[in-house]
């Protein structure tokens, strides 16, 4: 694929700014896509901080709180947690600016003689717990960190001792624990600085107990997992660096990057320890569908290249399909660069080293078509920028990153996808002027040479029961959409892009931290997508244009008392508001007290016995319930007659009837019954005198 460098006019720029302005897709081309969208978002949204940086680190973390619908997000600039409300969010064309309510100061509320605030790198939220908790880094960088547990308003409830350097943190779906991923990076360089042990710290939330998971376990480490500076599986716990975490479906196990190790910890929960880590490979951009653009020639060039990327992720996320445990991640790619711990260079200042490569490392090419390729690549300008690992060897050209999403089975990390060339290919269509720009710069193609789009962060989530991952691309912006309910034939559904090329930082730069919202737990409806741009300082709020949902409000019963004797029944009808509800209507039907009364799954109540119980009605999901008491009675029974004397039992003569004046009435029964005697002897008579005479005639 290549694309020469369209001129960049002022023309286009306002076209442009029109697009973002009044367009659900920000730059529409002429043609036909190549790989058109197949589901439709739009930004119906956004909250700006008022502040930017072309370093970053301004609105990057953000969480939505389905009970008070509002969303969390950490400014890195004022060092505060920003509360902004979605209360009054609706769906509409034109894109609402929501207003911060208030801040939540953490900075000030930790600090103490031994502990002093460094930074805010992460928060979490559980509703069933009703708590915030944030990750906060020491302004030392070799000591432990903190994570401060919070209510709603952010009101300081508890504080437990991290790891040092806490990078992220999560908590298990079943509100049992609380989970950091301790970067503990070796900030000053390894000869004059100090370098920590990463970890994974596990809060026990009914205990307060922390356990701390490091890495020294080699037993468990895969043979093929890199070890930075020439080190061995002993170095581990002082090489291994925990960026980001994702919990299993049945919360046992977390699955931790090891971003500079391109490789992947599982880790058992409860337990408290370390059970692999697994290296993830490289990606083989001799593959066709693996094209990249390495080359930096003024040009959108994607070739097929002898060139193994080291995939290094960033986000990552879970989900399950037919019991089996999938990991989806965002293949950032991540170099080493503290004092003298460097391993990264331009590929124009170590080729002269390159002199080993081996062409069977390459499944796309013959050998003698990887011997040109990379002969091509060393004699040319156009890759000596390219930006390549040093330390994995020199029978190949390393880069960090795979410039893709991936899919992995978490129990073996064989990969089951990978979305290949895609984000290349759909940001050179859709925005040929800005290809492979940076967030902090207007260069063209400056990242071709780098690590292409960058995508930073992944989330997961259900829109109308399939399953979406949604993927920030931190350079050039933008989110990726792909339908991943079946894992290994996931599917491109949507690129959207509301950043404004017509100005370095304007509109929405550099995605940081997404959050997905359900149509369930939205305002409007329909599922959300929440970005944090780190640059531009701004959040914007997507919305993917499914049908929109009507939430069950009330159930009702058409009584809610009832009075039966034992051995009635009596049916109950259930009533869910609203009618046109695009939730299930199933309901489950319950007794308090089957001894008492019974309930079928129709409504059907039969009594038992005597006493009093509550019938109770619900959704299947248990949020709505409508209760009718039914109170039983013991049937009246007649009174037994006293055993009556033989005498009084002796046939008496029957008596006349009377009327209700008290006349005697004839006995009209008694006498139709004489009557049908007598006419029926009268008959037989008659029968037999006619056979006698009809004999004697025929005598005769």
């Amino acid at each position: 694929m290549k694309i020469e460098k369209k001129k960049f006019t002022t023309l286009s720029k306002v076209t442009l700014v029109g697009a973002l302005l009044f367009s659900t897709i920000p730059f529409a081309a002429a043609a036909k896509q190549a790989i058109p969208d197949t589901v439709a978002i739009k930004k119906i949204a956004g909250y700006s901080t008022g502040l930017s940086d072309k370093d970053g680190g301004v609105a990057e973390i953000v969480k939505y709180n389905p009970e008070n619908k509002k969303f969390y997000v950490i400014n890195g600039k004022s060092q505060t947690i920003d509360i902004v409300s979605l209360q009054d969010l609706t769906s509409t064309d034109s894109v609402q600016n929501l207003q911060k309510e208030k801040s939540i100061n953490i900075g000030d509320a930790v600090n103490t003689d031994t502990f002093h605030y460094g930074d805010m790198t992460s928060i979490a939220l559980h509703n069933d717990l009703d708590i915030i908790v944030a990750a906060v880094q020491d302004e030392d960088y070799s000591k432990q960190g903190k994570l401060v547990v919070m209510n709603y308003d952010g009101e300081i409830e508890k504080v437990y001792d991290a790891g040092v350097q806490p990078d992220m943190v999560t908590i298990t779906k079943d509100g049992k624990y609380i989970l950091s991923a301790d970067e503990a990076e070796p900030r000053q360089g390894l000869e004059e600085g100090v370098d920590p042990e990463g970890s994974v710290s596990i809060v026990d939330v009914s205990t307060g107990e922390v356990t701390y998971v490091k890495f020294s376990n080699q037993s468990v480490i895969d043979d093929d997992v890199f070890i930075r500076n020439n080190g061995t599986k002993a170095d581990a716990v002082h090489d291994f660096e925990p960026e980001y975490i994702t919990v299993s479906s049945d919360n046992r196990k977390a699955y931790v990057t090891l971003q500079e190790n391109n490789a992947i910890a599982t880790i058992d929960i409860k337990e408290g320890k370390v059970l692999a880590v697994k290296s993830l490979g490289y990606k083989d951009h001799s593959l066709p569908g693996n094209e990249l653009d390495a080359a930096r020639n003024d040009k959108i060039e994607l070739e097929r290249l002898p060139i193994l990327g080291a995939y290094m992720p960033d986000g990552i996320a879970s989900y399950n399909v037919g019991g089996v445990e999938y990991l989806v991640t965002a293949n950032e790619g991540d170099a080493t660069e503290w004092e003298e711990f460097v391993n990264i260079a331009d590929l124009g200042d170590v080729k002269d080293q390159l002199h080993n490569l081996n062409p069977n490392l390459f499944q796309g090419m013959t050998p003698e078509e990887a011997e040109a390729a990379f002969d091509k690549i060393l004699q040319s300008g156009d890759y000596d920028k390219l930006e390549v690992l040093t330390d994995r060897g020199n029978d190949a050209i390393y880069t960090l990153g795979g410039r893709s999403v991936s899919i992995w089975r978490a129990d073996t990390m064989e990969q089951v996808f990978d979305s290949g060339s895609d984000f290349e290919k759909i940001t050179a269509e859709r925005l040929p002027d800005y290809f492979n720009w940076s967030n902090d710069d207007d260069a063209f193609e400056k990242r071709s040479t780098k690590k292409g789009p960058e995508p930073e962060d992944v989330k997961v989530g259900i829109v109308n029961g399939e399953v979406y991952a949604f993927v920030g691309l931190e350079r050039i912006g933008g989110v990726m959409t792909y339908n991943i309910t079946n894992p290994s034939e996931a599917k491109f559904a949507n690129y959207i892009n509301t950043r404004d090329f017509s100005d370095v930082i304007a509109g929405d730069v550099a995605p940081e931290g997404l959050e997905f919202v359900s149509a369930e737990a939205s305002t409007t409806g329909r599922p959300l997508i929440i970005v944090g741009n780190e640059v531009s300082g701004t959040v914007a709020v997507y919305e993917m244009q499914a049908a929109p949902i009507k939430l069950i409000e009330s159930i009702t019963l058409n009584q809610t008392t009832v009075d039966l004797k034992v051995g009635e029944t009596f049916t109950l009808s259930a009533t869910i508001q609203p009618a046109e509800t695009t939730e299930s209507k199933e309901v489950v039907w319950s007794s308090s007290d089957d001894s008492i009364a019974t309930v079928t799954p129709s409504g059907e109540v039969t009594a038992i016995a005597a006493g009093s119980t509550e019938i109770a009605v619900a959704t299947v999901d248990g949020k709505h319930v409508a209760t009718a008491t039914i109170t039983v009675t013991e049937r009246e029974e007649v009174a037994n007659k006293p055993e009556q004397t033989p005498e009084e039992t002796a046939e008496l003569p029957e008596a006349p009837e009377e009327h209700s004046e008290g006349q005697k009435l004839p006995n009209t029964a008694t006498n139709h019954y004489q009557l049908l005697i007598i006419g029926s002897s009268l008959l037989i008579i008659s029968g037999i005198a006619y056979v006698v005479i009809w004999k004697r005639k025929s005598l005769a």
